[in-house]
């Protein structure tokens, strides 16, 4: 129970902070929003690992995180940018297809799914290619960019859940600093130009919601199946679609729609297995 409540807090503070993040990414350069999100959290993170007084990790936690990390950061690119340009009603369930990945890696590590995980694999995956299709130019952009998030994301439930078990405060703070250390190279190397403080309070708070759903999302594999959690902490579009439908008032098609709900179905499916 413990790890279904964080895994689902994990789910709606990543949603929240993907909403803002495709807002803030559609009024500004998409590196800008990284790297103040990443290093907000870092900040956060790292601040509470040395104060909570946990253990470094060993250097094979720290490598798979810091690999985890980059994988995230790809993800975010794609997916933030996806945003930018895209329906959020259509790119944030595509993304959300992620939770297959770890499915899949446990198959090869011989832990067969169950026939209503296969039906819900099968109706996720058919429900995103249906959200996908009959796309009008607006809600059609950003779909090959969400499917590149979902790869990318996929692989960092995989890392998190291998890092993860030396403590999850350090192994998330390890998912930030190799990417902080590359946004800010690039940011030095194509000499972007220098961002508006007063855009820092909401990049601030998409960091802040991030990290605090990773650190939920890293202790509930601590304690829960990496299957079961990865794929609650997918259920993220939910929260992202109601307020792109609330606040920005995006409409979709009635095919999407319904690939939108057959993505989210086929997740929950394989969840309750």
């Amino acid at each position: 129970m413990v790890a279904i409540s964080l895994a689902l807090g994990a789910s709606l503070a990543w949603g929240l902070s993907d909403f803002v993040a495709g807002v803030k990414s559609r009024e500004m350069a998409v590196v800008w929003v990284l790297l103040v999100s990443q290093a907000t959290g870092l900040a956060l993170v790292t601040t509470a690992a040395l104060i909570g007084g946990d253990p470094l990790p060993s250097l094979h936690s720290i490598a798979w995180a810091s690999g985890a990390g980059l994988a995230e950061l790809i993800g975010f690119a794609a997916f933030y940018r996806a945003l930018a340009i895209g329906a959020m009603a259509v790119v944030s369930p595509i993304s959300a297809t992620a939770a297959i990945v770890p499915l899949f890696v446990g198959l090869v590590d011989g832990q067969v799914p169950t026939i209503v995980q296969a039906l819900g694999m099968a109706l996720a995956l058919g429900g995103a290619a249906l959200a996908s299709g009959e796309a009008g130019r607006r809600t059609g952009a950003g779909v090959g960019l969400a499917v590149i998030a979902a790869l990318a994301f996929g692989v960092f439930f995989v890392g998190m859940d291998i890092s993860a078990d030396d403590g999850a405060l350090w192994a998330v703070s390890f998912t930030r600093f190799a990417p902080v250390a590359v946004l800010v190279t690039i940011i030095l190397v194509l000499r972007i130009p220098l961002l508006d403080r007063k855009a820092i309070a909401p990049l601030a708070a998409i960091g802040a919601l991030d990290i605090g759903a990773n650190v939920m999302f890293a202790t509930a594999l601590t304690v829960g199946m990496a299957g079961l959690v990865s794929v609650l902490g997918s259920l993220y579009p939910l929260a992202t679609v109601i307020l792109a439908r609330a606040v920005l008032r995006e409409h979709v098609s009635g095919t999407q729609r319904t690939g939108v709900a057959a993505a989210l179905a086929g997740i929950a499916l394989v969840s309750f297995a």
